[in-house]
């Protein structure tokens, strides 16, 4: 492998690198892809490790096209997502986190609305089913304003002097059991009531005021298909990470076998060059 003859003081050509970026010149490739073929046809061994690197190798190619494509759909997620939550910048909280919230906070009302049920119930299944149909009556309210909250303001008053109306109509409900059934007096019956309709009017505000600063649908949503992006992306480099790692371990190994050949029919210099255009060949001229 004798180094191209060069016009004196022409600087010597250093194009050939190795795992990152240039190609071989065209000589230096022939003498190596010779020395490849000759250690190759030494040694059945020799030929299978050329192979397996070289199959790495591919699989590092279309590993780098795949996570290129899954970071190419993260950043377009991401932009997706930041789009749609600039239409709503107070609604950021998650939305399950805030639906469940408001959940709870309904729930809390099911005894206020089960003391109102009892003034109507004669037995307990038609007890609870009223308290189930005033519990009802209340989420819907919640919703219900708080879909009306941006787009419709008129209809929102509306609704929520209809709710209030109605905690009030459950307040008399429990003034009238407490009154009817307790003893402990009409004043008592006034105070209990008036206590569990604040409870009430307490935990449909607090609902409310979760369901306001959760995010919208849409943005629910890209933010799901961001996050899944994201997860997809990070999967696709680790699978990259392992194939560059496997690679790699395969190329060195066959250099450090073919290269007690080299030695015997190199300069120092050639040396460098050719195992930079071994490890160019094998990798398939560049690495992610």
């Amino acid at each position: 492998m004798d180094e191209p003859v060069r016009r004196q003081n022409e600087p010597p050509n250093d194009t050939v690198t190795a795992l990152r970026g240039g190609r071989p010149d065209t000589e230096t490739e022939v003498c190596v892809l010779a020395e490849i073929c000759a250690f190759n046809a030494d040694n059945e061994a020799h030929e299978d490790l050329w192979a397996r690197t070289r199959q790495a190798a591919d699989l590092v190619s279309h590993a780098t096209d795949d996570a290129e494509k899954s970071d190419r759909a993260r950043r377009a997620a991401e932009l997706a997502y930041k789009t749609v939550q600039a239409e709503h910048p107070d609604r950021r909280a998650p939305r399950p986190r805030q639906w469940l919230m408001a959940a709870g906070a309904l729930a809390l009302d099911a005894v206020a609305c089960v003391f109102a049920a009892e003034a109507l119930g004669a037995s307990m299944p038609e007890t609870l089913i009223w308290a189930a149909l005033f519990l009802a009556v209340l989420g819907s309210g919640e919703l219900a304003l708080d879909h009306y909250r941006e787009t419709h303001r008129s209809a929102w008053r509306w609704i929520a002097g209809i709710l209030s109306a109605f905690i009030v109509l459950l307040g008399v409900l429990r003034f009238s059991f407490l009154a009817t059934v307790g003893s402990v007096g009409q004043l008592a019956a006034l105070a209990g009531a008036a206590l569990f309709t604040l409870a009430t009017a307490g935990f449909v505000i607090a609902g409310y005021r979760a369901l306001c600063v959760a995010e919208t649908r849409q943005t629910w949503r890209a933010r799901r298909a961001w996050r899944r992006s994201v997860a997809a992306a990070a999967a696709a480099q680790r699978v990259l990470d392992r194939h560059v790692a496997r690679r790699d371990r395969l190329v060195s190994a066959y250099l450090s076998r073919i290269r007690s050949r080299l030695v015997r029919s190199c300069t120092a210099r050639e040396l460098s060059l050719a195992e930079r255009a071994i490890m160019a060949h094998l990798t398939g001229g560049g690495q992610p």
